[in-house]
């Protein structure tokens, strides 16, 4: 065919596709009976002789009007909308035109990004919170394993959960074209649960679906949900994902509720909630010890324990090596129970183990977060910045906007010397962890984080002013303190950040490998101060 032919070609099928032709056929049907009525009846009405004319041309001139007004705008489900541009597969190739949607489920086009609300509780005692948040968190973990489309995480989206922010306000500051939303309810043993998809361009339902049944039949309602929505988005969901919900799932409800419960207050990421959570997991163990997950959330807890120096080794290294070892064993393709374990060997000092419990983790799920994270802070607190760089950016791209991850590869990159490449994500990173801190205005660790990079960035005043609103805000907490010192240690004050770093190692916290290595503590690396404390925390 050639260049002409093949041209026009694509031409007339854009013109199909927002059913221009269609319009316009319709338009001088409709011109066409208009004429023949005036022909009839202008007469006896007496009218003047040009009042035909002038119709006739009045017709004539709103030929190309409507030819534009159709080119624009379409008439789908009810409303008038404004057609979507013709979508393109590499220079010039024109997709396949999309079947019409029907007007009681219209499927999203052009829909990239989405974000996943916690699910609002309407059950009689409002005691069911914390599975409102799980379904919501499956449902996010799920989605993300959906090729092309980005899903807003956790911390973003369920800043939203009283549900009294307009749907558009929520797509306009979280940069998403649609949210998923619902409602539990929960009498007895029995479960409805109502899920909607809302565009957040014009706030309409695309999709929507209640689901009543059993408390045991919830994996597979989330599983509903979770190819409900990809189908809606004219997405394919994995066929790994798809089956994750029933190939994990535990023998009981009292054990899912008990991981739940462990797995929020992991994610509270304070020191209270991270004392918490181990028991939470051992009650999940006890009502179902065949529960992979629950062992692998137990490792990866006490992990966290040791890390942070809430616990000694001792008092929990066995504990948290046999949870380990038999996730993996009830569960060996569990990229979770392979985190646990990558934490539990770098704790002891196998780096080597430790490298391949990650590399297994993110072989097996590549869009675990947490595997390419927490693999980035073992090579970093070991000195290799380079593969923590990289790593750190990978884990980025799983959740694209988690803004401290960026932060962290900017000292990575600081430490090999590519100070050209971290200018480059450090204002990238500014920008977003600003953006998200108007978000979430409670988050210390954005205000912190920002505030390291505007110092870097030669925006001192800008960055100080961040660093002591973060001190104000979590004046006790060791992760401020620590990052507020960092702040201080990159502006050449050493020994304010000394005096910080002092203050946060007394309250218990302090990974000495991580300090040792941390590129922003350059300036007092040397320091008797700081050689003394990193000798009391080993």
């Amino acid at each position: 065919m050639s260049a002409w032919s093949s041209k026009f070609m694509r031409q007339l099928d854009e013109l199909r596709r927002r059913r221009v032709i269609r319009a316009m056929l319709a338009y001088l049907v409709a011109g066409w009976l208009l004429l023949q009525i005036a022909d009839v009846t202008f007469a006896p009405l007496g009218a003047p002789a040009w009042a035909q004319r002038a119709l006739i041309i009045a017709v004539a001139a709103g030929l190309l009007p409507a030819f534009v007004l159709a080119w624009i705008y379409d008439l789908r489900a009810g409303r008038i909308v404004r057609t979507a541009p013709m979508s393109l597969d590499g220079p010039g190739a024109v997709l396949a035109r999309p079947p019409e949607p029907p007007a009681a489920a219209a499927p999203m086009s052009n829909v990239a990004s989405i974000a996943v609300l916690p699910f609002a509780d309407l059950s009689q005692a409002r005691d069911q919170d914390w599975f409102c948040d799980g379904l919501a968190e499956e449902i996010i973990d799920s989605l993300c394993c959906v090729r092309g489309l980005r899903v807003a995480s956790r911390t973003a989206s369920f800043r939203f959960r009283d549900g009294s922010v307009d749907p558009r306000e929520i797509g306009r500051l979280l940069s998403v074209d649609a949210i998923l939303e619902g409602s539990v309810r929960k009498a007895g043993d029995r479960l409805k649960i109502v899920a909607q998809l809302v565009d957040t361009t014009d706030g309409y339902h695309l999709w929507s679906e209640s689901f009543e049944r059993g408390m045991e039949d919830v994996f597979a309602i989330q599983a509903e949900i979770a190819k409900s929505v990809a189908a809606a988005l004219k997405l394919s969901l994995s066929g790994s994902a798809a089956g994750r919900f029933q190939r994990y799932a535990p023998g009981n409800m009292e054990a899912y509720e008990f991981y739940l419960r462990g797995r929020k207050l992991g994610g509270a990421t304070t020191a209270n909630a991270w004392q918490e959570a181990p028991r939470m997991f051992r009650r999940a163990i006890e009502h179902d010890p065949n529960y992979a997950q629950a062992h692998a959330g137990l490792a990866d807890s006490l992990a966290q324990q040791i890390l942070w120096r809430f616990q000694t080794p001792e008092a929990v290294l066995p504990e948290a090596t046999t949870a380990a070892a038999r996730a993996l064993e009830l569960a060996p393709d569990l990229a979770e129970a392979h985190v646990a374990q990558g934490h539990l060997r770098s704790i002891a000092g196998d780096h080597a183990g430790a490298v391949a419990g990650f590399e297994r983790a993110v072989a097996l799920n590549p869009d675990l977060h947490e595997a390419w994270y927490y693999y980035a802070r073992h090579c970093y607190a070991h000195g290799d910045y380079a593969r923590a760089a990289d790593l750190f950016e990978a884990a980025f791209r799983t959740r694209p906007d988690e803004y401290p991850v960026l932060a962290l590869e900017v000292g990575a990159l600081d430490a090999v010397g590519d100070h050209a490449r971290a200018d480059a994500v450090a204002k990238r990173a500014v920008v977003g962890l600003l953006h998200q801190s108007e978000l979430e205005p409670d988050n210390v660790r954005l205000v912190y984080m920002a505030a390291g990079l505007q110092q870097r960035l030669g925006h001192a005043e800008a960055g100080r002013a961040l660093a002591e609103k973060a001190l104000a805000m979590r004046p006790n907490e060791f992760a401020t303190l620590y990052n507020v010192a960092c702040f201080y240690s990159l502006s050449g004050d050493c020994e304010r950040a000394l005096d910080l770093l002092e203050q946060a190692i007394r309250l218990g916290g302090g990974y000495a490998d991580w300090m040792e290595h941390d590129s922003d503590l350059k300036a007092v690396r040397e320091h008797p101060r700081f050689r003394q404390l990193i000798a009391d925390l080993k």
